[in-house]
């Protein structure tokens, strides 16, 4: 299978058209057949959404006009984001879908060999392999990534364009398609769509962590042995663009590959996944400074206590549960970093808080990450306001714990991007700080 775009997309911040075709429309209990067209609508906020006009005997259209909206016998939930006034030809409507994804070929059932995703605003990473496009006597480098894990390939390819829409959206922002992808079993066998929209649903989540923001794969189309497509998934592209802190180092995608390994283990577990979901989560919200730094330090607390009981209680069992809500929250994070290797002392790249510790009698990093949030979050709090300066090396120390926690608990054991070193440089990397625990 040649892996390469499933649609014709246009450029940075371009609507891109993905299906002509016919619907069937219930307008006031009366059926219609409308030729529609469905598009990818990028600004000023992604979404899927298709268009199509009414006869003039519909009459006036209304946002609740629409009953039911169905394509090739398929119901398609969704709702009127636009009615405008009868117009020559009839009312033109904007239907926009309630759920994404939303499988509109296929069923959980279908059996295929591959499946193709797309993912818009990645990350401009080296790959473990290169190959060059040339067209019209122009060569492009095409950057390859391959990730295997519990029977899964899955490679992640740049696209002949990605440099220049890389180059676009650090100008202007928006959703621009850097990469795609494939999926599919190391040994060939088949699986079916169930099967894929869980695993596309733990890529959406290794991809997000790795970026630090929402980057989700998205538009899947399932392919069988004859290369025919049987199966599709509609959904739209995560976040605005963004180039924020994060772990992973794109002049290293062996980090990734070493990761994905441990990521998959933990994710096939019911509770892990739960966790995980809950966990990733949080950490993505916390790490967009525009949201508030302050708000940061708030999630990220919330994020590190969730994954200190999963493991803490659930999977190492160190302490019952009771008696872990009844610990402090500096007392949860100092068994679960220490449970994990991660040291617990305030790191010297962070002068400013380890000034504070000294002046206000913090022991470690947990302490002082909590007095500080503490302050933020008590109205009471005898020290309200007067940690405003400290927000910053906080916050970041907070994800780089939740960052670390996470990549231990998956049984990483390579190097990663240290974002408590703000003068680095991509390819500036360092091995985590449980190898040289256990050397020692």
């Amino acid at each position: 299978m040649i892996l390469q775009s499933c649609y014709d997309f246009m450029k940075p911040n371009e609507n891109t058209v993905l299906a002509q075709t016919k619907a069937s429309v219930i307008v006031r209990e009366k059926p219609h057949e409308v030729d529609v067209e469905v598009r990818l609508r990028l600004l000023p906020s992604p979404g899927i959404e298709i268009e199509g006009a009414l006869p003039e005997s519909s009459g006036i259209l209304e946002f609740d006009s629409i009953g039911n909206f169905a394509i090739e016998g398929r119901d398609i939930a969704g709702f009127t984001i636009q009615v405008p006034f009868l117009c020559p030809g009839g009312g033109r409507f904007v239907w926009a879908l309630k759920h994404e994804p939303t499988i509109t070929r296929g069923t959980a059932d279908t059996e295929m060999s591959c499946v193709i995703f797309h993912i818009f605003n990645y990350i401009d990473f080296f790959g473990n392999r290169r190959t060059v496009e040339r067209i019209d006597n122009v060569s492009n480098a095409i950057e390859h990534m391959d990730l295997k894990a519990a029977g899964w390939h899955i490679e992640l390819k740049s696209l002949r364009t990605t440099r220049d829409t890389f180059k676009t959206l650090g100008e202007t922002g928006g959703y621009g398609l850097t990469h795609v992808g494939l999926l599919q079993k190391e040994d060939g066998s088949v699986f079916d769509g169930k099967t894929a929209e869980q695993t596309l649903n733990a890529l959406r989540h290794f991809f997000s962590f790795s970026k630090g923001m929402w980057c989700n794969p998205c538009l899947a189309v399932g392919f069988d042995n004859k290369e025919d497509r049987v199966w599709e998934s509609w959904s739209s592209p995560g976040e605005n663009w963004c180039a924020p802190n994060a772990w992973f180092d794109p002049h290293h995608c062996d980090q990734l590959a070493n990761l994905f390994p441990g990521f998959m283990s933990k994710w096939e577990n019911d509770d892990w996944r739960e966790a995980l979901h809950e966990v990733i989560y949080w950490y993505l919200n916390s790490n967009r400074t525009k949201r508030g730094i302050d708000a940061g330090i708030i999630l990220t607390q919330a994020a590190i206590e969730r994954l200190s009981f999963e493991y803490v209680v659930r999977h190492k069992r160190l302490i019952e549960e009771g008696g872990f809500k009844d610990l402090r929250a500096s007392d949860k994070f100092r068994m679960l970093f220490s449970s994990l290797d991660i040291p617990i002392d305030i790191p010297s790249s962070l002068p400013e808080l380890q000034k504070l510790a000294k002046q206000f009698k913090w022991i470690d990093a947990p302490h002082a990450i909590i007095e500080i949030r503490n302050s933020l979050v008590h109205p009471e709090h005898k020290r309200r306001g007067q940690f405003g300066k400290a927000f910053f090396p906080a916050w970041n120390l907070g994800q780089w714990y939740l960052e670390l926690a996470l990549l231990r608990i998956c049984d990483y054991s390579g190097t990663y991007s240290n974002r408590l070193i703000l003068s680095k440089y991509v390819g500036d990397v360092e091995p985590v700080p449980w190898i040289d625990a256990k050397a020692n």
